[in-house]
């Protein structure tokens, strides 16, 4: 593998392979909840990102999504609220993130090898900023609506002289 993050090609500068892949890892991880899984819509725009079309690599790419999800769901569930287990989360999620980076990862190698033409790992990487895109505005709605934001308080009239 290069020692040198992969580019979209184009001469386009754009976010390497690396970071698209990293930042649909952290919104797929940012999903999962102990009490919540994956949607099947979710899921599978997951596999669809990680596998190059078959239907044995999507059957495979999709049992891996579900080991994925249920190792992380398996740490959500048993950590306390104590620092200890606080820590067990964020290790969890951090490790969460690397994997699922790698199969976003290994998906665009995959699509670079069965088709060497630019199009199909351009096509990847398109829909992988798409992705990005759609989701990343809903989450960050989400997590808008669940802070309080505090209210402004009521303004007082200027005090005014009283004769003396």
């Amino acid at each position: 593998m290069n020692a040198t993050p992969s580019r979209p090609t184009g001469g386009t500068a754009g976010p390497t392979d690396e970071e698209l892949a990293r930042r649909v890892a952290e919104l797929a991880t940012s999903w999962v909840s102990a009490d919540t899984p994956l949607s099947q819509d979710r899921r599978w725009d997951l596999v669809g990102l990680q596998n190059a079309g078959s239907a044995q690599g999507e059957m495979h790419a999709f049992d891996r999504l579900g080991a994925w999800q249920r190792q992380l769901v398996h740490v959500l569930v048993s950590a306390d609220d104590s620092e200890e287990g606080r820590a067990r989360v964020r290790a969890a999620r951090s490790e969460a993130v690397s994997q699922m980076r790698d199969m976003l990862l290994t998906g665009i190698r995959s699509a670079e090898s069965l088709d060497n033409a630019l199009s199909t790992s351009t096509r990847r990487r398109a829909q992988l900023r798409s992705f990005i895109g759609r989701h990343d505005r809903t989450t960050r709605a989400a997590e808008r609506a669940a802070i309080p934001t505090p209210t402004a308080a009521p303004r007082c009239a200027a005090p005014t002289k009283e004769p003396s």
